[in-house]
């Protein structure tokens, strides 16, 4: 039994849930707050009332400083996590891998010198955090234009960003399976190059695109989680200037552990809820992934993959 893949599944499966029917589910308004009051109960004892409010029945999370409700603001935020860094792993995959392929096909043409640095590798090395927060800081905070637009500017830097590094991977794998006896077969038979592509070579990557696709979205989560350390929100940000604070747009999972990471120190749930649900969702894609390649290993180690 493939038990990683199994709960891998159930808890994507989960996650999926609730970026897709998160605001439905969610119990409160995603502007209900917490009213400051003092309230007398029938024996004449007071009981002053003011956020943030610990986990219990009414807020099962707890509330932030303002009195939001923290469960509501993971519903809320959950599908620009979830949605938005699977849609960019999938642009990934699907523009690197054709680019992959195509290079690692027709690089065999032309040859490689001894000692020749590979272009591909240099692009591997490239810090990526530092490239998009340079790019996002001017552009983030206080913006003007709505959240959507925003994520999908961001959307965009990564997708082109993580393009290389995609494509570099799937080259490799592209240049030992040109050399298979079934291409040679195939070219020597009259088949066009993008005939050998389509029918060989994309066949045999294409259970190697899903666990990429898988990998690139724990990549992008970790991204997303590095940016919002550093005041960089999905959606934008929004900055108080006395005293400084950092708010997300979005609610995104990683923008609210950036924003809330200073209840560290008190009122440790407002900064733990989000970081849980977070970790729980990268857990969930590594053993999905670890599944997948597991599965694969079983299947083609009983099997020619011919």
């Amino acid at each position: 039994m493939n038990r990683a893949l199994l709960t891998g599944l159930l808890i994507t499966a989960f996650m999926l849930v609730i970026a897709l029917f998160g605001p439905l589910l969610a119990p409160h308004d995603l502007h209900h707050q917490v009213e400051i009051k003092y309230m007398i109960d029938e024996h004449g004892n007071g009981t002053f009332i003011a956020p943030p409010i610990p986990p219990s029945a009414e807020y099962p999370l707890g509330t932030d400083k303002n009195g939001y409700d923290l469960m509501t603001k993971l519903m809320y935020g959950a599908k620009y996590t979830i949605l938005l860094s699977i849609g960019i792993a999938v642009m990934r995959v699907l523009i690197g891998g054709l680019i992959g392929m195509i290079v690692g096909y027709y690089g065999r043409q032309r040859g490689k010198r001894q000692g020749e640095e590979s272009y591909w590798s240099m692009l591997n090395g490239i810090p990526i955090f530092i490239i998009v927060w340079l790019i996002m800081i001017g552009i983030s905070i206080n913006p003007h234009t709505s959240p959507f637009l925003m994520s999908m500017i961001l959307a965009v830097v990564l997708l082109v960003i993580g393009v290389p590094s995609v494509a570099s991977t799937v080259k490799a794998k592209t240049i030992i399976i040109r050399e298979k006896q079934f291409v040679t077969a195939s070219q020597s038979l009259g088949a066009g190059s993008w005939t050998i592509i389509r029918s060989h070579l994309f066949l045999h990557l294409k259970e190697s695109f899903l666990i990429l696709i898988v990998q690139e979205i724990i990549l992008i989560l970790a991204l997303f989680g590095q940016l919002g350390i550093f005041g960089i929100f999905v959606g934008g940000t929004i900055m108080y200037p006395d005293p400084v604070e950092y708010y997300s747009r979005t609610n995104e999972w990683g923008g609210l552990i950036g924003q809330l990471r200073m209840n560290f120190y008190v009122d440790q749930w407002i900064f733990y809820v989000p970081l849980i649900f977070y970790v729980i969702l990268i857990i969930g894609f590594h053993l999905l992934s670890k599944g997948l390649e597991k599965r694969y290993e079983q299947k083609f180690s009983k099997f020619s993959h011919l």
